[in-house]
């Protein structure tokens, strides 16, 4: 339980992060990209939307292709992302993302205070 606890936290603290601003008579929403089965997603984003008001619309892939279709949907779409946050638990589809250019860096404020030379 405490794994998918922490993974939680960090999808929502993404979300939180990502999500934009709107209007005063508009509605945040949130586009979420996940390759998780939704039996174990979708409670976190019910969770998600109950606690913040934010409107998340979730985006699945096939259970033949899972990361792979929406990777290279994501590819696809890297310069007008329809995303903003992708879900998933494959690190080396994650480089591949990383090294297109189509992820965003995020440096969480609270992470700041905190650096290897703290650690050591």
């Amino acid at each position: 339980m405490r794994k998918s606890s922490f993974l939680a936290f960090l999808l929502i603290l993404s979300i939180l992060t990502f999500s934009g601003c709107k209007g005063k008579d508009q509605q945040q929403q949130v586009v979420i990209y996940t390759s998780l089965d939704k039996v174990f997603s979708q409670p976190i984003l019910e969770a998600f939307e109950k606690q913040t008001g934010i409107k998340v619309l979730d985006v699945y892939d096939s259970e033949a292709t899972k990361t792979t279709g929406l990777v290279n949907r994501l590819i696809a779409e890297k310069d007008a992302p329809k995303a903003d946050v992708f879900w998933n638990s494959e690190t080396g589809r994650t480089i591949v993302l990383k090294n297109k250019g189509v992820l965003a860096k995020y440096i969480s404020p609270s992470a700041r205070t905190y650096s290897l030379e703290n650690c050591l």
